[in-house]
């Protein structure tokens, strides 16, 4: 009976153990379940951060853009007001349309000024700088040296470095 009951004895011990580690697995895969989740909930989080950061960053742009147009906008339909009314004018001589379309110029510029917008202006002798100036002939001028401005025929307008149109001159024939 003592081998009976030390058998009985550690069956019940083992039965235990058994339960105590099929515990511990359990909690432990129940533990990783949870992880898991927490992870795949996270990268959806991060996920849709990254979408909502990038809707927000085209939505910006958009919103930049027309605020920009707007601003050139607003400083050009003034002159386009006063060009209604200059054309409203009767019997004008040929310098007084002549004044009044200067003027007309002079609004222009004072607006495009403002958001940044400046003349390229070559003069002769200028050496040529194929970003803001455009070659359209070669032109002989004496005293001008090869491959110099030796005429402009239509001034350019950039932004600060960006060129929106170059300068369109002759440029002096190598000899």
């Amino acid at each position: 009976m003592n081998n009976e009951q030390t058998n009985n004895t550690q069956d019940p011990d083992m039965d235990g153990n058994e339960q105590e580690a099929e515990l511990t697995v359990e909690d432990v895969i129940a533990k990783l379940e949870r992880e898991i989740t927490e992870l795949k909930d996270s990268r959806l989080r991060a996920v849709a951060d990254l979408q909502n950061t990038a809707r927000r960053g085209v939505e910006n742009e958009a919103r930049a853009r027309t605020q920009g147009i707007m601003g050139v906008a607003r400083g050009v339909v003034p002159v386009l007001d006063q060009f209604e009314l200059a054309l409203a004018q009767k019997g004008l001589t040929a310098e007084q349309a002549a004044e009044g379309l200067k003027l007309l110029q002079s609004e222009l510029w004072k607006s495009l000024a403002r958001v940044g917008v400046e003349m390229i202006e070559p003069n002769l002798g200028d050496t040529f700088e194929p970003g803001k100036h455009e070659a359209v002939l070669q032109q002989a001028v004496e005293g001008i040296a090869a491959g110099a401005v030796s005429m402009k025929l239509q001034n350019g307008y950039r932004i600060g470095d960006t060129v929106l149109r170059p300068a369109k001159v002759a440029i002096q024939p190598n000899a």
